[in-house]
């Protein structure tokens, strides 16, 4: 049977293993004096060797002929039938296709037999994280105190979904992605094995292009190798990838930098060979990321980067053509539009239609313009609202799932948001008071003196009133279900300072002045409850102490 490259040349002793030092140097003290743990966690991003080291764990375990250092032979029955999968002391499993409580169960029905042929039995459990609650809380128990004989390797890309009382008893060991240069140096140690001659620069194409994961980088590589051609060029690499390398951004700086027809021609050509969005703007990011460090730091910085001769002397020419705010726009347009791109909506930003323009509306820092003389904004089903709920997929991603259904209306003085009567789910989402406060502030910026409210089938809310009318903000109740969300109430006034009441997100006072801009803004950047804490006292009215301070 026809074995991949990345298996036939996976590390089968600690000193091989590539990259990963810290972990490698803990397991082998550990191993070596005789204090290994019952119970290791194993957490990192694909390919980066986590189940790879948990076979070496085992072999060093168990391989009688292990040296001081931990090291095992390689040479033995046990290391040789460990590395085959032969094993019987060494079970592997899968948990994303194991995931259920039963599967746990007949695990710990044969955990309390005795090892085999070795010293230990070793269970790896690769991609923990998808097991069941049913079966993480069958394995708790058994994970805490296994039998002297019995050691887990848990194995996992996503340690935050292990729940913490599996993580507490367990020795947790990180994994970090593989820097570039070193899946270079190991790529080219396999194809000198393998007898391919790859060009330098193919050898970083396809390093950068794995991502931190050796494994990926290797599948490349067999890729490139099975190709037949006596020598592969980065050409050849270009082809394999459909485009989007670091070498063909390379092309396109230039004619960005002079405002040539050929970036969108270039741009385009990437997009037909299969380049996406979101990979065209982190590549770019990183490019211009390296030009500026070539601008700040010179020389110095440009050794400091992972990247081919080649490729910092392209920085290195490219860099005297770029000035420092020039770069920090285009790194601020990438990480900007990233998110955008990644979600598949593009910015736009909330705005007046022409026909309001004609109205002065009031800001939290204009006091010359009242309340009262700025008329409702005009607004028409469906403009303003789509805009306000796509400016909502950078900021409130949840809030935006649930209102991207939506449509709006006008009803005389009030804007009604309509959620179609099967989205029930997401009207609860927006109706909840955080969400109101963010719409809340939303209204204030884009709908100001415009009332707001939610309908869902006989279900409704209002969001804020019109406060210069005196109104307040109030729930409307329908079939018996109470649905009010905000306190309601003026506070009596008194002679030194005008009162004030609390709206939700705003802070009004009653002589006219407008909504105080900080928590205002405080609010909207952390999405977040405003609480005013009082001191009750029945024998003097109910006043407002210390609520804001200016």
């Amino acid at each position: 049977m026809h074995l991949s490259l990345y298996r036939r040349h996976r590390p089968g002793v600690f000193s091989e293993v590539v990259a990963q030092d810290a972990a490698v140097s803990l397991l082998r003290r550990e191993i070596a004096g005789g204090k290994n743990s019952h119970a290791y966690l194993f957490s990192g991003p694909r390919g980066c060797g986590k189940t790879t080291l948990a076979r070496i764990v085992a072999k060093a375990l168990n391989c009688p002929n292990r040296s001081e250092e931990g090291e095992p032979c390689a040479k033995c029955s046990q290391c040789i039938s460990i590395a085959s999968g032969d094993n019987l002391d060494v079970i592997e499993i899968d948990g994303a296709s194991n995931r259920g409580i039963d599967e746990i169960r007949e695990l710990k029905e044969h955990i309390s037999l005795s090892p085999f042929s070795g010293m230990y039995k070793v269970y790896i459990i690769d991609e923990v994280h998808m097991l069941t609650d049913p079966a993480f809380n069958a394995l708790l128990k058994t994970l805490e105190e296994p039998p002297r004989t019995v050691v887990f390797i848990l194995a996992t890309t996503e340690p935050h979904k292990v729940p913490a009382t599996i993580r507490s008893r367990c020795q947790h060991i990180p994994f970090h992605r593989i820097p570039v240069p070193a899946i270079v140096e190991c790529m080219g140690k396999v194809s000198a094995l393998e007898g391919a001659v790859i060009e330098q620069e193919a050898l970083w194409e396809m390093a950068r292009e794995s991502d931190g994961s050796l494994r990926d980088a290797l599948s490349l590589l067999e890729q490139a190798v099975t190709s037949g051609l006596p020598t592969v060029s980065l050409k050849d690499i270009r082809g394999i990838l459909g485009g989007g390398g670091r070498s063909d951004l390379e092309r396109l700086v230039p004619a960005m930098r002079n405002g040539s027809a050929e970036v969108f021609s270039g741009f385009s050509e990437l997009l037909q060979r299969g380049l996406t969005a979101e990979r065209f703007l982190e590549g770019l990011f990183l490019l211009f990321r390296d030009i500026l460090v070539a601008v700040l730091w010179g020389e110095e910085g440009i050794r400091s980067l992972p990247l081919s001769e080649e490729e910092r002397a392209f920085i290195r020419e490219e860099s005297r053509h770029w000035r420092e705010p020039e770069l920090w726009k285009v790194l601020n347009f990438c990480s900007a539009t990233l998110p955008r791109a990644r979600y598949g909506k593009p910015e736009r930003k909330p705005e007046r239609k022409p026909e309001q323009e004609e109205y002065e509306v009031p800001s939290p820092g204009n006091k010359e313009v009242s309340q009262e003389s700025a008329p409702a904004a005009a607004v028409s089903s469906g403009g303003n609202w789509e805009e306000c709920v796509d400016a909502m997929a950078s900021d409130n991603l949840p809030l935006y799932c649930a209102c991207v259904t939506t449509r709006a209306e006008r009803d005389g003085d009030s804007l009604v948001v309509l959620f179609p009567e099967d989205r029930q789910f997401s009207f609860e989402i927006a109706a909840s008071p955080r969400s109101l406060a963010y719409l809340d502030s939303i209204r204030f910026d884009c709908f100001h003196g415009v009332q707001m409210k939610l309908v869902c089938g006989d279900r409704s809310v209002q969001v804020a009133g019109n406060f210069s009318a005196g109104k307040d903000p109030q729930s409307e109740e329908q079939d018996g279900s109470p649905t009010s969300l905000h306190s309601s109430g003026d506070v009596p006034s008194g002679e030194s300072a005008p009162p004030e009441r609390v709206r939700g997100e705003h802070i009004e006072a009653e002589d006219g002045e407008k909504p105080q801009e900080c928590f205002l803004e405080i609010q909207k950047f952390f999405n977040a409850d405003l609480l005013v804490l009082k001191e009750e006292n029945s024998d003097e009215p109910d006043t407002l102490e210390g609520a804001v301070a200016e």
